[in-house]
């Protein structure tokens, strides 16, 4: 794990005067545009005791906003899978691209890409609506960490025959995915935290200052942004690490 994260740190230092703009315009941006424009969503929240005027008006209230907000929030999501493939393609292609090519090859590449990272972000998805999920999701999106690589660098390959190649490749090193994918993902999450409660707590106030408001959320994207780069660039890590190394027989 230390090693991984070892050449992640490398690759940020030598490459960010590249990776900064991907960072900047494509994670960042999307990011911060979406928290500062659209309103969370609201607390789906049903309690036993209520009425059936009640459950409407939250059923209501949660569809309203998914009518109004909903796409653009899908389409800040896909943005970033752009970023992030964007970053996978320019480490991991053979011919090293620069970063115009790789733009250019990361929206050929999106269609396959995208419902692969919805299959290998399930997991963790359910985990965060079920508690008791929370560490299986973590090592099942340990397990798949390397499905995005694969599929950039390997030649040709389905969805379903990278989602296989991963489950191979990490044999024996699924604890270590799990804690790589814990650093990243729920870290991220974790530091991002502070910031989004705030901006939840000033946007209820009635005199909140659109300012600072501004400013909160800008931290929040910046931290968020951050941690996405940092999950692209131990994928990359992590995968070269695998390939370098012999597959055990045996083993989480």
């Amino acid at each position: 794990m230390a090693g991984t994260l070892a050449d992640a740190w490398a690759m940020w230092k030598a490459d960010r005067g590249l990776l900064l703009p991907v960072a900047g315009l494509i994670l960042f941006l999307p990011l911060f545009a979406i928290m500062l424009l659209a309103p969370a969503m609201p607390p789906l929240s049903v309690d036993p005791e209520m009425t059936d005027a009640a459950r409407r008006v939250v059923a209501e209230t949660v569809s309203n906003w998914m009518l109004t907000y909903g796409g653009w929030y899908l389409l800040a999501s896909a943005i970033v899978q752009y970023g992030a493939l964007v970053i996978l393609i320019l480490y991991l292609q053979a011919d090293q691209p620069d970063l115009g090519a790789a733009l250019a090859r990361a929206f050929r590449l999106f269609p396959r890409y995208l419902p692969a990272m919805i299959i290998t972000g399930l997991p963790l998805g359910f985990g965060q609506f079920f508690v008791l999920f929370l560490l299986p999701g973590l090592y099942l999106f340990g397990r798949l960490m390397v499905v995005g690589p694969i599929l950039i660098a390997e030649p040709q390959p389905s969805i379903r025959r990278s989602v296989g190649r991963s489950w191979v490749l990490t044999r024996g090193n699924g604890l270590t995915a799990a804690a790589l994918a814990g650093v990243t993902v729920l870290g991220g999450a974790l530091a991002a935290l502070p910031f989004v409660l705030i901006d939840h707590r000033l946007t209820a106030a009635k005199m909140a200052n659109p300012v600072v408001i501004a400013m909160v959320d800008a931290a929040a994207a910046g931290v968020t942004a951050a941690s996405m780069m940092a999950v692209a660039l131990i994928q990359i890590a992590f995968y070269r690490r695998l390939l370098s190394s012999p597959v055990p027989n045996k083993g989480i």
